[in-house]
């Protein structure tokens, strides 16, 4: 039976891409949403993969070892999406999270959607909900569309209820309903807590999570819709209903694997200061000082010196704490600051630079005119380059940009030090490469020069499937005109730039079923010397089929 099922789905992949039309233009295949979007550890179920450019799908590849997905058959929904239908088996120690997997089509290899695989066991939406903990999932299938959850609750219990969203336009809000026991309507609710997110800031979840305790006995009603009122079948969500307190979410960005040059809790210690080195091809400068700032109303500060870091936790609301900064010859400084616990937007830290007259010299405050509203803008940088012109002494100023607000874990650290020329951010565009024969497609590797970086910036490719080979392109640059109020923007940002290499397959080059993996290799070259590798990214890619002309 087996072996018939397995016959029965390779026939239904062969047919859907012999009925494809063959006139219709067909894009690059694309992953949209995967519906249900998990399933608990050791579980065997059914998914619907939507997305275009599906039709022929052969295959799923899976980037965790043992999670597996076998195609059953692949149906067109107008007016320009496919629907795969995929067999889907969990091993029982599968990781708990987010497994990313890519559809092998005729047509090349798709973007990555994300399954996810989690402890609690889970039910569809509108299936009735017994113990708990439990994981509802479903799709808000239409705009406005809200989907409703019934529980029992007793008097003094406390529940959490966590929703994720499975699709990246989709901001999940939930709520708790209770009988308004209305005289006009007996079956009246009323909205008695919502919650959104937690706390909305860039780089943190939308993710709604609300914790309710019950006054009374009764029978509420928990509905998760779309905070913007949106709807559609890519909407696919799973919502976790617990007993209890669940552990409140991490509220701290958290540092990307790519090096972020400008973000409050990236690490700042000897690591990173050798790495910014690396990073320039250069020599790494000496062991750095550790400092402690001193509130600012001392008899007698610290002196501190480049290169050094400043650690310390503000005591109280409105603290200022200070050292003084001592320069032995004018020099090119550079001042970088962390927020290891609370960050953004909680605790927003400012630092100062002053003239022993009270003279500002420099901030961590980016301050600009808006071209439209003709307003001034202000924002808080991680990150800050200054020429200090005088040799002497300096007064360093550290506090919270408030007067009243306060919390124990305002711990900050500061490191002031000599500039290095160096490679900042890399952002490598392409995910994935589907290429014809006699085709070429450009890599694109966006770059940041930071502080007055002036060496070359290498780029190469290893793993090419065979027949496919590297040029080097330039696109048509656009033209930007300076903003004419933009402030001292040299001392926040980097010098961006942008390179292309071309990925060119011969007219011979051979289509295959799989896509390699290839690798995209970034390093420094300051005085002809080749640095190490700084960045690099895997993608895969395949090399497909002419398509009919």
């Amino acid at each position: 039976m087996k072996n018939g099922r397995l016959a029965a789905g390779l026939f239904l992949t062969v047919w859907a891409g012999l009925c494809a039309d063959p006139k219709k233009p067909q894009g690059e295949p694309r992953v949209s949403s995967i519906s249900p979007m998990g399933g608990q550890q050791g579980a065997e179920f059914e998914a619907e993969v939507r997305g275009v450019s599906l039709a022929g799908v052969r295959s799923v590849q899976f980037t965790t070892p043992g999670m597996t997905a076998r195609v059953l058959d692949v149906k067109a929904e107008p007016p320009d999406t496919e629907v795969v239908r995929l067999a889907v088996t969990i091993p029982s120690g599968a990781a708990l999270g987010n497994h990313a997997f890519r559809l092998i089509t005729g047509r090349g290899i798709t973007n990555e959607g994300n399954l996810r695989v989690t402890a609690e066991p889970t039910v569809a939406e509108g299936a009735a909900v017994g113990a708990l903990p439990v994981i509802v999932q479903g799709v808000l299938r239409q705009k406005g569309e809200m989907d409703s959850i019934w529980l029992e609750a007793k008097a003094g219990e406390t529940f959490t209820f966590q929703a994720t969203s499975g699709f990246a336009g989709f901001d999940p809000a939930v709520s708790l309903w209770a009988t308004a026991n209305s005289w006009f309507d007996s079956s009246r609710l009323e909205r008695i807590a919502v919650n959104d997110d937690p706390l909305y800031f860039p780089g943190l979840s939308t993710d709604a999570r609300l914790v309710h305790r019950f006054e009374k006995e009764g029978r509420y009603c928990v509905k998760i819709g779309a905070f913007s009122g949106g709807g559609g079948p890519d909407f696919v969500y799973q919502l976790l209903l617990t007993k209890g307190v669940t552990p409140v979410p991490d509220l701290h960005p958290k540092a990307t694997p790519q090096w972020t040059e400008r973000m409050f809790t990236r690490g700042l210690n000897q690591q990173w200061v050798d790495h910014v080195a690396v990073r320039g091809n250069a020599k790494a400068p000496g062991s750095l000082e550790v400092y402690k700032a001193a509130v600012e109303d001392s008899k007698e500060l610290p002196i501190m010196s480049p290169n050094g870091i400043v650690e310390g936790r503000l005591g109280a609301a409105a603290e200022t704490h200070a050292i003084r900064l001592k320069i032995d010859k004018p020099q090119d400084i550079t001042i970088e600051t962390q927020t290891p616990e609370a960050t953004m937007p909680r605790f927003n830290l400012i630092v100062r630079v002053m003239q022993p007259d009270g003279h500002e010299v420099v901030t961590n405050v980016h301050t600009k005119r808006n071209n439209n509203g003709l307003y001034m803008m202000k924002m808080i940088q991680a990150k800050t380059t200054v020429t200090l012109r005088s040799a002497g002494e300096y007064r360093l100023e550290i506090r919270d940009i408030t007067t009243d607000c306060w919390a124990p874990d305002f711990a900050y650290r500061v490191l002031v030090r000599s500039q290095i020329p160096h490679i900042g951010k890399v952002n490598i565009v392409e995910e994935r490469v589907n290429i014809e024969p006699g085709q070429s497609k450009p890599l694109t590797v966006h770059i940041e020069r930071e502080e007055g970086f002036k060496g070359y910036v290498a780029i190469s490719v290893e793993g090419l499937p065979a027949g496919v080979v590297t040029m080097t392109g330039m696109e048509n640059p656009i033209e930007k005109p300076p903003l004419p109020n933009a402030g001292r923007i040299e001392r926040y940002v980097g010098i961006p730039q942008t390179s292309s290499i071309m990925l060119v397959a011969l007219p011979e080059a051979v289509p295959s079923d799989l896509p390699v993996n290839a690798r995209i290799l970034v390093r420094p070259v300051v005085d002809g010397r080749l640095g190490e590798v700084i960045a690099s990214k895997e993608i895969p890619v395949m090399i497909i089929a002419r398509r009919p002309s």
